[in-house]
């Protein structure tokens, strides 16, 4: 129920209207009461000041391109699935909304300006629907924790403190920018004295722990040090909710909710045929041609269209489905994530491609999408099936000159050359990663698998998921041989089964992990796998019993027995647990990783030799499973070692930047950071000189500071 106003209010409401008249559509107003309500308040319901403010408004929509806000299009729905901006479910002590941005979720090469600010303002515009947020303002969090230098994007910074500043219609009680190392070097000074300039007294710049001195621990998330839960997910049904319905939110809407209960609700929504919005063409209201009295300009996702659609049979609750599936934020976004993904459609446009909905280009019904062949099979052109991406070529380097580039192009280069790859798009589309059913099952809702080369499980008869044959892993080849691993992420706790099913069908003989299952408080992957030596578990209609347990200095190796219960037989499966990578940046020295990769060779290449009259797959063998959290990260290092190592050894020469890209082009964003990339460069050179081709380097680069896993 809205507040009453008062009779002068009233007027001050009226005035607003009367001033935003269209002559030209017979006195049609630009915006509907409730938003005239909104800028207002914002105002303290001086219309002279309120109306500047709607202008301003405007002004920054329409110069960022934001006119019509549809949350079930592409790039915008992933945005806002991706957990990057929310609203919390609690408020201050004076009943302030509060709002967080999480900067370590933003990657500025892979996603829009305006799909960012899209996302906000959709957001910020269902928040204030509540009276209380209009009268007792909004207070901004900006958490940089765990957030790195690739994280940073000036521009977009300024453009939401503008929007916050001088064009929003809420009073905006104060920004709390949640420090890092980062905010007091020197990238940073520009928009320190841009935030001091334009915010004055309104900026508090804090670390974590001391927000709960401003903020109430029952307010304040848990990674932040208070003691609140909160779904994104839940808040962003209640947004979608609350345009189906029409009923405003309501202050503690984005309180936690059941994930069965939000998924049962986007499924009873399945069915609902999507029915396109129109573009707005203006901002007088009018869409096609066709006055719209009342459209309104600060609420309800910009329902542009919706009076001229009276009578058409088309109601708000069939235009927008709800939006499923898991934020990152429910499992805290892994420091090791994939940048944002984007693609080309052809017209020069990007779009985000993250954990959205399933379907194809208008995301409703979805389309299926063709399944790859399981087991090893590939989607080659015939003549081209036994042909890896990485091959003995031309090019690359000896190992002389290798070390020369590297000298000559130091740190700083070696960076700019990563820098030029990573922003390159991903060769292929993630259609079935994004189907509904399958988010649930991706660690991470920004790590995904390219449709071409996604491991495709056995479909499972007795499933209800018409899903079942998928798990977030991709075939990756190796030098000289195709499917040589399959990269993937750490399994889940619902994936387990999954995980064991896929090793049993690709007829794995080595696992190897590099990272530990809890890092620095985190859970990172899930324990799949019986920890202790003796013990069994079952996943689904797998048991696995750990039989024996090696311990060596940099690692763990456990020899695991897999018994399918269907049938009765069995196999062994080495387990390895690489644990001295540093919880912060990459080995100062890649000896440990060399040696490791070479334990992992010789038991590969004697368990195969034990079974090769079994198998009718690649030459090599079955593929190796590589995993860390995201499956991106340490896997595509090791990877990338892996086969630069085998290449020097063939043919002397070696090219990291093609391995890298070529990689790539079979599980997106391999290698995630540009010191692991550096890495790659300095372990071939340490294998080099272990090999006598090189003598002992000095090394005169200084070291920079890394922030990466």
């Amino acid at each position: 129920m809205a507040e009453a106003l008062t009779t002068q209010e009233e007027r001050a409401v009226d005035e607003f209207l009367a001033e935003l008249r269209n002559p030209e559509q017979r006195g049609a107003v630009l915006v509907s009461r409730g938003t005239a309500v909104k800028f207002l308040m914002a105002r303290k319901f001086d219309v002279s000041r309120a109306i500047d403010l709607f202008r301003a408004y405007r002004n920054t929509r329409l110069k960022e391109g934001i006119c019509d806000i549809n949350p079930d299009e592409e790039p915008l729905r992933s945005e806002l699935l991706s957990g990057k901006f929310t609203v919390l479910p609690h408020r201050d002590a004076k009943g302030a909304a509060l709002a967080l941005f999480t900067a370590r979720l933003h990657r500025p090469d892979y996603t829009t300006h305006k799909a960012v600010l899209q996302a906000i303002i959709y957001q910020l515009d269902k928040a204030i629907e509540s009276i209380q947020t209009q009268r007792d303002g909004l207070i901004f969090i900006y958490d940089m924790t765990n957030s790195t230098y690739g994280n940073f994007d000036y521009e977009l910074c300024v453009k939401i403190l503008n929007l916050l500043k001088g064009a929003f219609p809420a009073r905006l009680k104060c920004v709390f920018i949640v420090s890092s190392p980062l905010w007091f070097r020197a990238p940073f000074s520009v928009l320190r004295l841009f935030v001091r300039e334009k915010l004055r007294e309104r900026v508090c710049t804090v670390k974590a722990h001391e927000l709960a001195s401003h903020i109430p621990m029952d307010s304040l998330p848990e990674h932040l040090g208070g003691r609140s839960r909160y779904s994104h997910v839940a808040w962003i049904q209640a947004c979608i909710n609350s345009e189906r319905t029409g009923v405003p939110l309501s202050p503690r809407s984005s309180a936690p909710a059941s994930k069965d209960k939000l998924n049962a609700n986007v499924r009873h929504h399945h069915h609902h045929p999507r029915q396109r919005q129109p573009n707005c063409q203006n901002w007088n209201g009018s869409t096609h041609g066709a006055a719209v009295v009342g459209a309104d300009l600060g609420g309800g996702g910009d329902r542009l269209a919706d009076h001229g659609k009276a009578g058409q049979g088309g109601s708000p609750g069939a235009k927008r489905n709800g939006l499923g599936g898991q934020s990152p934020l429910d499992w805290d976004a892994p420091p090791d994530a994939a940048p944002h993904q984007k693609v080309s459609d052809g017209t020069g446009r990007r779009d985000v491609v993250r954990a959205g909905l399933d379907g194809g280009e208008e995301g409703w019904p979805p389309q299926k999408t063709p399944r790859r062949p399981s087991r090893c099979q590939d989607l080659r052109p015939a003549g081209e099936q036994a042909q890896s991406v990485h091959v003995p070529e031309h090019g690359g380097m000896a190992v002389k000159e290798l070390l020369q580039y590297v000298k000559r192009k130091k740190k700083k280069g070696i960076y700019q050359e990563y820098e030029e790859i990573r922003k390159e798009p991903p060769a292929g589309t993630f259609e079935y990663s994004k189907k509904l059913s399958n988010q649930i099952k991706n660690r991470y809702s920004d790590v995904l698998c390219l449709d071409h080369s996604r491991v495709t499980l056995t479909t499972r008869h007795d499933a209800d998921d018409e899903t079942s044959d998928y798990i977030n892993a991709s075939f990756m080849d190796g030098y000289k041989r195709v499917n040589a691993y399959v990269a993937t992420q750490g399994p889940l706790p619902k994936t387990f089964g999954d995980f064991w099913r896929m090793v049993w069908e690709q007829r794995v003989l080595i696992i190897v992990m590099t990272t530990r299952v809890v890092e620095r408080g985190r859970v990172k992957c899930g324990q799949y796998w019986p920890l202790e030596e003796g013990s069994a578990d079952v996943y689904g209609r797998f048991q696995v019993r750990n039989s024996r347990i090696e311990m060596f200095q940099d690692f763990k190796l456990s020899h695991l027995e897999l018994c399918d219960s269907q049938s009765g037989e069995r196999r062994d499966v080495a387990h390895y647990l690489y644990v001295s990578w540093p919880d912060f940046g990459v080995p100062k020295s890649a000896s440990a990783m060399l040696d490791f990769r070479a334990q992992v060779k010789r038991h590969q290449e004697a368990a195969f030799q034990a079974m090769c009259t079994d198998w009718t797959g690649p030459a090599g063998g079955p593929p190796l499973v590589v995993h860390c959290s995201a499956g991106i990260g340490r896997t595509g290092t090791f990877c990338t070692l892996d086969i630069c190592l085998s290449r020097l050894d063939d043919i002397g020469t070696v090219d990291v930047r093609q391995t890298v890209r070529r990689m790539r082009s079979q599980r997106a964003f391999s290698i995630q950071t540009w010191d692991q990339y550096y890495f790659c460069y300095r372990a071939v050179l340490e294998y080099a000189q272990r090999r006598g081709l090189l003598p002992p380097v000095e090394w005169s680069d200084t070291e920079l500071e890394t922030d990466s896993e």
